[in-house]
């Protein structure tokens, strides 16, 4: 199995001990493993934490949520675009979506197995 490595945001961490008790949970919270590496990209506001994702979609238990994906204007560029999406999200894409704010911003349906 193929993993790789992101940053997602953790908000502002002010030391390696609090960083090492909320990382595993962010961590989790995405599907993935915390590295132990964290840092922070601006000053008193936002650290960033490395988690570690796998790249294979598997697992016993799945589940399926909408997430953001900026605004999609028909079902064709829906189509096209929800698998890089959903990617971004690790996760796969559904097929479904929809429109929440007219011409802002609309969501995608993806599939976690973890």
């Amino acid at each position: 199995m193929s993993s790789y490595k992101v940053n997602i945001p953790a908000g502002p961490l002010f030391s390696n001990e609090e960083a090492q008790a909320i990382g595993p949970k962010i961590a989790a919270a995405h599907g993935g493993k915390f590295t132990g590496s964290w840092n922070t990209v601006v000053e008193g506001k936002m650290s960033v934490v490395e988690v570690e994702l796998n790249t294979d979609h598997t697992g016993s238990n799945e589940f399926k949520v909408d997430v953001l994906a900026g605004p999609l204007w028909n079902n064709d560029e829906a189509q096209k675009l929800g698998p890089a999406i959903a990617a971004s999200y690790g996760a796969e894409f559904t097929g479904h979506w929809k429109t929440i704010i007219e011409g802002k911003m609309s969501v995608i349906g993806v599939k976690y197995a973890i």
